[in-house]
């Protein structure tokens, strides 16, 4: 990034920039852009997503957009290694157009993985294979293998010079590595690989014996000296993780034990199952079978077939085409039956994240548990293992309630919980494709929670922004709707929410306020028909009155009055200047307010001047946006507290003075 004042020298050098509406872009172009930029800010929930150290770990200082009214344009083509990659791109996209497997083509190629379909990626984590779609160690290693079978089978069959058949192979290794990874766009795997690969091949290079927990130690010392932030990332513990426990599976044994390829994917599962479980919190149950299927038809079967493409893909178009073909061939049959595993039992194991002392334990436990024979008391293993597997995860008593408003951004999702049941009132926007509030956000806060079913889903209203991660959440945990707007989510067999149901989970009482029967025909915004619920317990209550507004909360009060008292509310319509009343809030007498709003809001959300009434009736304010996800405590007393507040890194998001929305 090119700077054009001496004062905005002070901004970071990179940056991550969304561009609505604009022109295609092809790698290495050189442009000048209006931009808005901002400090990095992501989702803060437990058990989600910590996006913030993602861009961290990726050196991005600052996110933004580009703006419309300015001078944009193009100052220079592409050029150089990025224009070889876009081309091939193109190419690749040309010739697969109408392939459901272009996009994991173009990844195994140039490293790009945009175009891998979302139901995809979920059969390739479900699997355990998503690994074979990044450019890595597995692949680097497999091109610099064969290269170097290759050279040695031809030295030796042609070759009457002084240097020796390892020797000639190992040179021609390396280039050939270094080729893909500069074609895969020197990704931080494929650096990491490079490295060990380096090591190896150097010391076979000048015969020397190359102790491999040497070179691992060298490597992991190197990787963490070039770059520190990358232990940050789930990829540096997966891949040098994944070789300690292929050298610990070779090591120490007299010989090749019999099904060797079986016992290393064995190690593998195992292995790395305290990492899956701790970035991930889910284990594939199917993924030692995947792999054993999966590995070697990717590795040999259509990644060589792919690189032979990309170099002829201006020499020899069509060749490189049916190349290409081949490759989609190969994974046309291999793919249903990595979804039919997928499948099976959802393919994956759901488990909480465990606390970071039982990784430690774990990997030694495991480490016990797979050494050679003759190591006395293996069951000690086993023992090590049971924090990570059967760790207990906090619930609230009997009679106790907890509630939990997620950061979702511009919308609502919470979750209540009691001791052996979790409502989820709202379900937060559906973003984009890729991304919903339901799958990424809610589900996985339920897993980390502990929580293996979803006993009700009520949703407040229609409106995208508390019913878009529906479907994405009923896939992973289905459970009855309750909703205002029964009509429109009908095909999830939603039964209409209305005044005076009630029902009570373990000392926790459950009532459905809004709207009555007779209301709904007179009441002309459906905001003020969202379904309003409260939930009560010893301690108090909890308030949800979803998007309603004046006329709304008007209606309620004459039918509740005083009734509606409850200690922690949510703030109703995001703290919009049409809502929150005087009326309203008089009636509830709110200690806690808790507002689930997006941060830079287009709408301004909350309004100062309904802000200044929480104030002036002495409420403790909480913001999602500010504050991410928010947790009221209903036990012997009322407890809020905050995630941001509780979990502050060196990459977290910090408001700034003037942000401070109260």
């Amino acid at each position: 990034m090119q700077l054009d004042s001496q004062s905005a020298k002070s901004l970071p050098r990179r940056i991550r920039l969304n561009w609505y509406g604009g022109p295609q872009l092809r790698a290495g172009e050189r442009w000048q852009l209006k931009v808005r930029l901002k400090r990095p800010h992501g989702f803060a929930n437990p058990g989600g997503d910590d996006h913030e150290r993602w861009l961290f770990a990726r050196g991005i200082g600052a996110t933004g957009y580009v703006r419309p009214d300015g001078p944009n344009r193009r100052l220079a083509e592409s050029s150089g290694l990025a224009d070889w990659r876009q081309r091939i791109a193109d190419f690749i996209d040309a010739e697969l157009a109408g392939s459901p497997y272009r996009g994991i083509i173009k990844a195994l190629a140039v490293g790009a993985q945009e175009g891998i379909t979302e139901r995809q990626w979920e059969v390739l984590r479900r699997t355990g294979t998503a690994h074979l779609v990044a450019i890595s160690g597995l692949h680097i290693a497999m091109v610099a293998g064969l290269t170097f079978w290759l050279g040695r089978k031809a030295w030796l069959w042609f070759g009457h010079w002084r240097l020796a058949a390892d020797q000639i192979g190992a040179l021609l290794a390396f280039p050939s590595a270094l080729g893909y990874a500069a074609l895969a766009g020197f990704s931080l795997p494929t650096q990491r690989a490079l490295i060990m690969l380096g090591a190896a091949l150097w010391a076979g290079l000048w015969r020397r014996r190359l102790d491999p927990g040497q070179a691992f130690g060298a490597a992991l010392l190197l990787v963490g000296g070039l770059d520190p932030l990358a232990p940050l990332s789930a990829s540096f513990w997966l891949s040098f993780g994944a070789v300690a426990w292929i050298l610990y599976a070779v090591s120490g044994r007299l010989r090749p034990p019999r099904w060797a390829l079986m016992k290393v994917q064995g190690y593998l599962f195992l292995g790395l199952a305290p990492c899956s479980i701790f970035f991930f919190q889910q284990v594939g149950g199917t993924a030692p079978l995947a792999n054993l299927v999966a590995v070697p038809v990717v590795s040999f079967g259509v990644v060589p077939w792919v690189l032979v493409s990309c170099a002829l893909a201006s020499l020899a178009p069509a060749l490189a085409a049916l190349l290409l073909a081949g490759s989609v061939w190969v994974l046309e049959r291999l793919w249903p039956a990595l979804a039919w595993l997928a499948g099976f039992h959802n393919g994956a194991w759901p488990l909480p994240p465990p606390p970071l002392w039982s990784l430690p334990l774990a990997c030694l436990g495991i480490a016990w548990l797979l050494a050679p024979r003759g190591l006395p008391a293996r069951w000690l293993g086993g023992v090590l293992l049971s924090p990570l597997i059967w760790g207990v995860t906090p619930r609230p008593a009997s009679g106790e309630l907890w509630v939990t408003v997620l950061d979702v951004g511009q919308g609502l999702a919470a979750v209540a919980e009691t001791q052996n049941h979790v409502l989820v009132y709202d379900t937060g926007p559906g973003l984009s494709e890729r991304f919903d509030a339901g799958s990424d956000i809610i589900a996985p806060f339920l897993r980390q929670a502990g929580r293996r079913r979803l006993d009700l889903i009520v949703l407040s209203h229609g409106d995208f922004d508390h019913s878009g991660g529906l479907v994405g959440l009923m896939q992973s945990f289905p459970a009855p709707v309750l909703t205002s707007a029964a009509a429109k989510f009908q095909r999830f067999g939603a039964a209409p929410c209305q005044a005076g149901q009630r029902w009570e989970w373990d000392g926790v009482k459950f009532s459905l306020l809004w709207p009555e029967n007779a209301e709904p025909a007179r009441l002309g915004k459906e905001n003020d028909r969202s379904c309003v619920l409260k939930i009560e317990t010893g301690a108090g209550a909890v308030l949800f009155p979803g998007d309603l507004e004046r006329i709304g909360e008007a209606a309620l009060v004459r039918r509740y009055g005083a009734s509606l008292k409850a200690p922690v509310l949510i703030v109703p319509h995001h703290g919009s200047a049409t809502s929150s009343s005087w009326l309203f809030l008089r009636a509830v007498q709110p200690k806690y307010a808790l507002i689930a709003s997006g941060y830079r809001n287009r709408f301004g959300f909350p309004s100062q001047k309904v802000l200044a009434r929480y104030r002036s009736l002495g409420t403790q304010v909480f913001d999602t946006a500010r504050d991410g996800a928010i947790r009221a405590r209903l036990g012997p007393t009322v407890e809020v507290t905050a995630w941001r507040r509780l979990r502050r890194w060196i990459w977290s998001w910090r408001p700034s003075a003037e942000s401070e929305p109260f």
